[in-house]
């Protein structure tokens, strides 16, 4: 397909899908209304990868404020501490699935103006968190014409990513060699820091599919998403025409409002959905589980503890000890052999 037939093909899809999301308004089907409730899960797996990218950021800053004062013994608690935070975020968010399912958002009691308070809270860290997602994760890569990068790497990106971790790990064993322990792991900050960034604009390209499916409601921009998914994933570093990216970003803002107001005015939408709201923690449980096991991953194989290092020492370790059990059953023998010479000779 030329780039001339793709035009005709975008803005007939557009044209065709805008038709039809009009007739089933005027019919009044609201059998896809439920589609919507996709959105929030994939807008909570990505806060949940968020938060551990976040608490990840604010090490990697603590850490750089403090590497050429702070000794090794405390770059150690920070990096326990770091790595026991996204631990107690999953045991939060097991606890969010039980209090949501069951109907209550808090197990302490509040009333008055403390409740208003906490709701207030609820109600800004809500929309804090999609619209800090939706304009880090979609509208600024949009505007700076980075957001296919995480998936469509060129071979000098590829190479440039490749030389950056190269001279990481140079500067590491000279910090090491230098007894400078924080600056040593400043390094596998960067690279912790790096991995989850390019893991969540990854997941943004990926998961346009379920975005599209959990704006179905909302047909011509099901079809803009479904369209840049297939351009970025299959077409592989096809050029996305300027027009492409401005209804896209144009695509995101609309959905992005829906998901903020449709809540607090409780529009036909979210009756249907309502039920079923619970589920969206599960998908924040999955989001925080992800970003931490490839952060601990990451942290544990720049120590040199990987699935390989770890078989390697189980099989020198076993190694080991049939060394010590074959050497024990030749004492055992040569022992037998003596007192049996002796035997004979009597």
């Amino acid at each position: 397909m030329n780039e001339k037939q793709f035009n005709i093909f975008y803005f007939v899809g557009l044209i065709v899908t805008t038709f039809l999301m009009l007739l089933i308004l005027l019919i009044g089907d609201k059998s896809f209304n439920v589609t919507f409730l996709v959105f929030f899960w994939v807008i909570k797996f990505l806060s949940g990868f968020g938060l551990v990218l976040s608490i990840v950021n604010g090490f990697f800053l603590l850490l750089n404020k403090t590497k050429d004062r702070i000794s090794e013994k405390g770059t150690k608690i920070l990096i326990v501490i770091q790595i026991v935070i996204p631990l107690l975020l999953i045991i939060y968010a097991i606890y969010k699935i039980y209090a949501s399912y069951v109907g209550s958002s808090s197990a302490i009691s509040m009333s008055g103006i403390w409740k208003d308070i906490y709701v207030w809270m609820d109600n800004i860290i809500y929309i804090y968190g999609i619209l800090s997602l939706l304009l880090n994760l979609y509208i600024l890569p949009l505007v700076r014409g980075e957001f296919d990068k995480a998936i469509n790497l060129g071979r000098q990106q590829k190479m440039g990513k490749s030389m950056k971790q190269f001279g990481r790990n140079i500067k590491k064993k000279w910090f090491n060699w230098r007894d400078e322990f924080a600056k040593a792991k400043f390094q596998d900050q960067k690279m912790i820091k790096e991995l989850l960034a390019n893991w969540r604009n990854k997941f943004a390209v990926i998961l346009l599919i379920p975005l599209a499916i959990g704006a179905f409601i909302f047909m011509p921009i099901a079809f803009i998403f479904i369209v840049m998914w297939l351009k970025i994933i299959i077409f592989d570093r096809t050029t996305i025409n300027k027009y492409e990216k401005i209804v896209l970003l144009i695509s995101i803002i609309i959905v992005g409002v829906l998901a903020i107001i449709i809540p607090f005015f409780e529009l036909g939408i979210y009756s249907q959905i309502s039920n079923w709201l619970w589920t969206i923690n599960i998908f924040y449980l999955i989001g925080i589980i992800i970003a931490t096991l490839l952060f601990i991953t990451k942290l544990l194989s720049l120590q040199g503890i990987t699935m390989r290092s770890i078989k390697k020492q189980r099989f020198e370790k076993k190694k080991d000890n049939l060394e010590v059990e074959k050497k024990r059953l030749e004492a055992e023998r040569e022992e037998l052999d003596r007192i049996k010479k002796e035997i004979n000779s009597k």
